[in-house]
């Protein structure tokens, strides 16, 4: 059995192919794009592409070998009437392409992150998706690479204790455009979504009022520490290095470089000290974008839920995104959960472009 599936934006992660990172990239990670990732899935046809710019549609075509191509996602839909849509688009687009979708019957998604700009608008989307029997997926990817699967394992298993804090080294960015990955992973390995609160430092492009609602901006985090209800910590520093330090009660985990290898430290000769260091290599498989496809794919053919990611994990990795905001406009002040606005409106502005 075949799905049909369409690109919605064919940009860098919709089409581009993985080969400009030739030498970039750990094991896990190729290929990235959705149409990479589309065509190499035994249970989905490509069947249609769309983008506005008429020569990038027509080079993907001639590429990925598609014949239908279109500049208007409405037309698209309603001709092609694909099983799954890929969006790939700027967030502003995605929540009228969804619910466009949905009225055309439409049962399969997968949404680049972030996937709204504020944590009202995502539940709406996501309460939408579920009463129309859909399925999503959301493009935090990183979550689906089999080391940290692997990792998550490790911290659910009991061998090395439970968990206690998590760390996050991916540099000083910006909100939307990068830290949708973190505040995925920081609910993937808490296991949680229950915030109890958070404190964070951001840059804003202009002095904002605390009280704003509307922040059009896409602010860098400086730093961010995140308690969730279940007592484990996780914070965000401006480190360099793509590294995430997952503190348990019996070792450390350390997910090196985006998922190259995790090493793992144990007590060794001296009492209490992690000192025995043993390494495991990510190993060459499917890419995390077609773990996603294939969760998806497979969600829809058995008609059962998404294995990926549930939508209470988008929402409240949305939700850290907002709490992040409120605390930085507070300047750094501790935000409690009931505290995070659900109508903060965060438009992800950088210059003239918008994640």
């Amino acid at each position: 059995m075949k799905l049909k599936a369409a690109i919605i934006g064919l940009g860098r992660m919709g089409a581009e192919p993985t080969s400009r990172f030739k030498g970039m990239l750990c094991n896990g990670w190729d290929p990235i794009s959705h149409a990479e990732s589309i065509v190499s899935n035994e249970h989905l046809q490509l069947v249609a592409l769309c983008d506005i710019d008429a020569e990038k549609t027509k080079k993907f075509a001639e590429l990925y070998k598609v014949e239908n191509t279109f500049n208007e996602y409405k037309i698209l839909i309603d001709k092609i009437k694909p099983d799954i849509i890929s969006i790939a688009t700027r967030t502003n687009m995605k929540q009228e392409i969804i619910e466009y979708a949905l009225a055309k019957g439409v049962k399969g998604f997968y949404v680049e992150k972030p996937l709204s700009r504020s944590v009202e608008d995502c539940q709406l989307l996501l309460n939408k998706i579920k009463a129309a029997d859909a399925k999503i997926v959301y493009g935090a990817q990183r979550r689906a690479l089999s080391i940290m699967r692997q990792a998550k394992e490790m911290c659910i298993s009991g061998e090395y204790g439970t968990v206690k804090s998590l760390t996050f080294e991916y540099g000083r960015n910006m909100l939307l455009w990068s830290h949708p990955h973190t505040t995925d992973l920081m609910v993937y390995f808490a296991n949680s979504v229950d915030i109890d609160y958070v404190s964070a430092l951001c840059t804003f492009d202009k002095k904002y009022d605390s009280k704003e609602i509307f922040v059009d901006n896409d602010p860098f985090v400086e730093s961010a520490f995140v308690k969730f209800k279940n007592g484990i910590a996780a914070s965000i520093t401006p480190n360099d290095g793509n590294n995430i330090r997952i503190h348990l009660t019996k070792a450390i985990l350390v997910i090196n470089s985006d998922g190259f290898s995790i090493d793992i430290f144990t007590e060794g000769e001296i009492k209490g000290k992690f000192t025995n260091l043993n390494r495991i290599y990510a190993e060459v498989g499917k890419s995390a974008t077609q773990r996603l496809f294939a969760d998806l794919t497979n969600a829809l053919i058995n008609i059962e839920p998404v294995a990926a990611i549930t939508a209470e994990e988008i929402v409240g990795g949305t939700r850290i995104l907002s709490a992040i905001v409120e605390s930085g406009l507070n300047n750094g002040a501790k935000i409690n959960a009931e505290e995070i606005r659900d109508k903060l409106f965060i438009t992800g502005r950088f210059g003239d472009f918008y994640a």
